[in-house]
């Protein structure tokens, strides 16, 4: 039997139990108690670690309620690395406990859908698909979560294995476009490898890049994510590059950390920032829901996407309150939790509806889902895109 990996001990006792934590997690208000944020959770951690707790399914229901946003980890004055914590944490509930017939199949699921036969498949939906009326499709869960999903694009892993050349070259950056923007959301790749040629980059993508190993390491499934990891770092390690880009802060976060490359991550939108690109706008109200990613894995600071999208003239940028608000999607968090994600999502939804902004920008794939199906069952009229479609149908 392998030897368990153990939540480290030492990382949960830098807490101070000061509680900052509890202004800023998406779950707290909705569960109101004092395992419903990240000082309680830590406190079963350790309790778990001394042995004055057992391990059993109520513990591990309070584990699984959060939604990894890691806004502790950005608002800690104490710099208490939550993420690893509870990463060993959930690897210990799965090996003790089971993995879950959900959490299992869903990130099966990703393993799949980066394989060849899983490529092909996705392709044929999209192509059968493509005479649709609708964009998204209503589906149920059987956790009870009801999401409104992207359909395939026709497209589907069109970009792997071509490199886009830049007229100029300053530099050359390897896209790594991660699982949804692979699946559903080609264009949003389309329009990357635009802003990046346009900006004097040339886009190398990697032919055979699987999932990025986030979902499975935030479930505490490590020896997954160390699979995935391997083979990702040997299929970049074909090919000469510059830095790295990426249009997904998950992924980025996970390449930025828990990859130890060598070469830089960028977010596009920083690339753009240092750019002397510029927007033709046409008139519309803006407004920008910051991923939690970006800024708590990612340390991208807000600044870079407000200041962009100021550069898109004749526009006008509204600021929401709650802009750095998690939306409620976390991946798997979403289905596994449905009603505390329902919860978050309708207060984000609210938010942006108060901006009174036609038009709400996002550089997340999966916040765009969810927000996507946010104001279709909250009927609020609002656009939903990702940045880089936005910025690349609009650049000067």
């Amino acid at each position: 039997m392998e030897k368990l990996v153990e939540i480290p001990l030492d990382l949960a006792q830098k807490c101070v139990k000061c509680a900052l934590c509890k202004s800023v997690c998406p779950t707290y208000p909705y569960i109101e108690e004092e395992a419903g944020f990240a000082r309680g959770r830590l406190a079963l951690a350790e309790m778990v670690v001394k042995g004055e707790l057992p391990l059993n399914s109520e513990v591990a229901k309070q584990w699984d309620a959060c939604a990894m946003c890691r806004r502790c980890e950005w608002i800690c004055p104490n710099n208490v690395e939550y993420k690893e914590i509870m990463v060993k944490a959930r690897n210990l509930q799965r090996e003790s406990l089971g993995k879950g017939t959900v959490k299992s199949f869903a990130l099966k699921s990703l393993e799949l859908l980066q394989s060849k036969s899983g490529r092909g498949l996705i392709k044929l939906a999209g192509k059968l698909m493509e005479t649709l009326p609708f964009k998204e499709i209503k589906t149920p869960f059987p956790t009870g979560a009801v999401k409104f999903m992207p359909k395939p694009t026709s497209k589907a892993f069109g970009l792997r294995g071509k490199v886009f050349e830049a007229q100029k070259e300053k530099g050359r950056l390897l896209f790594f476009t991660g699982c949804m923007i692979d699946a559903f959301y080609g264009k949003t790749g389309e329009s990357v490898i635009k802003l990046m040629n346009k900006a004097g980059y040339t886009v190398i993508v990697p032919g055979d890049i699987k999932c990025c190993g986030a979902p499975h390491y935030y479930s505490g499934d490590i020896k997954t994510f160390e699979k995935l990891k391997n083979h990702n770092i040997k299929e970049m390690e074909k090919y000469d590059f510059d830095g790295i880009v990426v249009a997904c802060p998950t992924c980025g976060g996970a390449l930025q950390e828990d990859y130890k490359l060598s070469k830089p991550v960028f977010d596009f939108a920083q690339i753009v920032f240092e750019s002397s690109l510029r927007f033709k706008g046409s008139g519309k109200n803006l407004t920008f829901h910051v991923p939690c990613h970006s800024y708590s894995a990612m340390k991208v600071s807000d600044k870079v996407f407000y200041q962009v999208m100021e550069r898109t003239e004749g526009d006008t940028v509204k600021k929401a309150q709650k802009d750095k608000s998690c939306c409620g999607f976390a991946g798997l968090f979403s289905i596994t939790n449905p009603k505390l994600s329902d919860n978050i999502q309708r207060e984000k939804i609210e938010d942006l509806r108060n901006t009174q902004a036609e038009v709400v920008l996002t550089t997340c794939p999966g916040c765009v889902l969810n927000l996507k199906d946010g104001v279709k069952k909250h009927k609020t009229g609002q656009e939903i895109m990702h940045l880089a479609d936005y910025l690349a149908d609009r650049v000067d």
